[in-house]
């Protein structure tokens, strides 16, 4: 893993309370609609669709906020009810880019946390799926990008 400077972006973003064991009929059903609402309303991605996990421990029982998120230009709009437009702040992380399927994501999980422990780095409240190239769940050419916040 690297340790990178995450810089500061504007996103147009579905939000919701959930459980990892939720998070795929969740995308299942936002993703789509959220890049057509992008679209209706004028904006333009500035980048790939990232995941922004905030709050979550790992624990499938315990609910954390998940953000289907799209960064997207400095336009002004009229959103409908159920998107925010947000920018996040710059933030700290350590990153990894996984290649391929995401079905047992995990087990990598498992290994990025125990580096990122091992180095004394202290992770902060969000973790982040950046998909660069996405194909399904399962598909070998998925190539996405893993950041966990850190102090």
């Amino acid at each position: 893993m690297t340790t990178k400077q995450i810089p500061a972006q504007k996103y147009f973003i579905y939000s919701t309370e959930t459980t990892l064991p939720h998070v795929n009929a969740i995308a299942m059903r936002e993703v789509e609609p959220l890049y057509v609402t992008a679209s209706q309303l004028g904006l333009e991605a500035q980048g790939p669709l990232e995941f922004i996990y905030w709050n979550a421990s790992g624990d499938p029982t315990k609910p954390f906020t998940l953000e289907i998120a799209l960064p997207v230009n400095e336009a002004e709009v009229e959103l409908p009810e159920k998107y925010t437009l947000t920018t996040h702040e710059s933030f700290k992380a350590m990153a990894h880019v996984h290649h391929g399927d995401f079905s047992n994501i995990e087990a990598v999980y498992e290994v990025l946390f125990k580096e990122l422990y091992g180095s004394g780095a202290k992770p902060t409240n969000q973790v982040r799926e950046v998909y660069i190239h996405w194909v399904d769940l399962t598909s070998a050419d998925n190539v996405s990008e893993i950041l966990l916040g850190i102090e």
